[in-house]
């Protein structure tokens, strides 16, 4: 696998080079650029596969080398190398698609070599994936039912009717039915390569969604028919409940009506989406409300009220009134009804500005983990109704507001990236038994220039910061009265009742118990 080393250092590129034996590890040095422009033009000549650039150089940097790596969807796996005081240009080509980075001053040949190696076991996988893919779709496009589908779509999207095709489809009086798979991201999965042998023909729509056409011949029939599509997606397509859904036009005759198929189709998705707890994964036009239109409007109106009050709830630390307001907001989408695209878009751009939002204050905590996952539109778009979708939302919010309410003093006395990721992984992580090497490794600093930058930093060791965030997690619990003082112990990290008394008296000046009754 061929390496490109961009740096505008030369004693860098001299170091990486020597620093191992890269025909070892089954990589090949194949050459070096000094900025992002001359290694662009070494790329588009093709026979890169691994590129580990630096970020900041003159021309072009190693963020838009990145960037431009991204656009043009290149088989190419990035490294990022970072020094301390660039990082967040680092996070930035992160989530431009950089596969990972390395800190130049605490870089060694180890580390090196095996964030080389994810990387590129990373993209043979990818690559794989796409190969598979691609023969996949090549056979399928070869299939009698993909051709239909494919004039089908056709003349869906072009409203011209594809008069020999109906006259295939309805031969000798005919009756069909027409059912569509929607597979949430959530899912992990794509149905766009299953084969449907029963299918009269099928229409991918896209990687989670398939449309399929049957010709009826009163074996199954309506539910039977959903019954058994749901038996299949859960017993060989391996989804659970939730993960995916299905809506259904019965037996019907005729080719107007087979016209009108994808808009009476997205009715019935739309009703599936707003109709609270059936016990059932899909929903068919015997289901549905005879009264309702058999088209949606393109959009509807939307909960901006609530949307901004739930911003202001959050901009002022104001967890209660967060809480309600999503709630609120919720409870209007559903008396609304906007269509399902426009909601999911409409909730992921209000948890962007959330983010946005909470991170105004100068001793925000760290927004990474909550943007990876909330502010996603797949995260969004796995919930496959409005019900579920709502619980995830009032998590969300939940989640930021636990956030904010948390992070105390320690992230106000350090603007350093490493030590605010430090303290936002105790805070997420302090019911577990967590180590100072484990903290360094999340961080990717040696566990000593951890422990010394911190203590430099912020005037206590590591070790006093966990337990003093652990201190202030089990006052909460106490207070609530829910928990016995071994069962908080436990939830908050502690290995016994017994060290968990001694350190929270030595912290807060009395006894678990004693603190207890104080705030009954």
């Amino acid at each position: 696998m061929n390496v490109l080393v961009v740096d505008d250092e030369p004693i860098i590129r001299q170091v990486l080079r020597t620093m191992m034996d890269w025909e070892t590890h089954g990589m090949r040095w194949a050459g070096e650029a000094v900025d992002g422009e001359e290694a662009w033009e070494t790329l588009r000549q093709g026979g890169i596969d691994l590129v580990v650039t630096d970020i900041l150089m003159p021309r072009m940097d190693g963020l838009e080398l990145v960037k431009r790596l991204k656009e043009a969807d290149a088989d190419v796996a990035v490294v990022v190398l970072s020094c301390l005081d660039d990082f967040a240009y680092v996070k930035e080509a992160m989530k431009q698609g950089a596969s990972d980075y390395i800190l130049k001053p605490t870089m060694e040949p180890e580390q090196l070599a095996a964030t080389l190696i994810e990387a590129k076991l990373a993209l043979l996988k990818r690559r794989d994936e796409r190969r598979r893919h691609g023969e996949l779709q090549e056979q399928l496009q070869q299939s009698k039912q993909a051709q239909r589908g494919i004039r089908l779509h056709k003349a869906w999207l072009s409203g011209q009717p594809d008069l020999e095709l109906e006259t295939e489809l309805f031969a000798g009086d005919m009756s069909l039915s027409c059912w569509m798979i929607d597979v949430a991201p959530a899912g992990k999965r794509s149905i766009a390569g299953w084969d449907w042998p029963s299918a009269a023909a099928f229409v991918t729509l896209s990687g989670g969604r398939q449309l399929l056409l049957f010709q009826e011949d009163g074996e199954l029939e309506g539910g039977g028919r959903a019954a058994a599509l749901s038996d299949f997606l859960r017993g060989e397509g391996g989804l659970a409940a939730g993960e995916y859904c299905i809506a259904g036009l019965t037996r019907f005759h005729g080719a107007e009506r087979l016209r009108q198929v994808p808009q009476e189709l997205d009715v019935l998705r739309h009703a599936h989406f707003y109709r609270r707890k059936s016990g059932r994964c899909w929903i068919t036009d015997a289901d549905a409300d005879q009264s309702r239109p058999f088209s949606l409007p393109s959009d509807g109106p939307l909960p901006q009220e609530e949307k901004q009050n739930l911003l202001r709830a959050i901009a002022g630390r104001n967890t209660e009134a967060a809480a309600y307001w999503a709630e609120q907001l919720v409870e209007r989408i559903r008396r609304l009804e906007p269509p399902v695209e426009q909601v999911y878009s409409f909730l992921y751009e209000l948890l962007g500005s959330a983010a946005a939002f909470a991170g105004q204050h100068g001793d925000a905590p760290e927004m990474d983990e909550f943007e990876r996952k909330y502010v996603a539109l797949d995260a969004v778009m796995a919930h496959l109704q409005l019900e579920p979708l709502g619980r995830w939302l009032t998590d969300a919010i939940q989640d930021l507001s636990e956030r904010l309410t948390g992070t105390g003093g320690i992230l106000q006395s350090s603007r350093n990236p490493f030590i605010r990721k430090a303290v936002a992984y105790m805070q997420r992580n302090y019911h577990l038994q967590l180590s100072t090497s484990d903290i360094a490794d999340y961080v990717k600093l040696s566990r000593s220039y951890l422990s010394d930058l911190y203590g430099k930093e912020i005037g206590e060791s590591l070790s006093e910061s966990l337990t003093r965030i652990r201190i202030q997690a089990a006052k909460r619990l106490l207070a609530a009265g829910d928990l016995k003082v071994y069962e908080i112990a436990g939830a908050v990290g502690f290995g016994d009742a017994k060290s968990f008394a001694k350190a929270f008296k030595k912290a807060v000046g009395c006894t678990p118990k004693e603190y207890e009754e104080q705030n009954k």
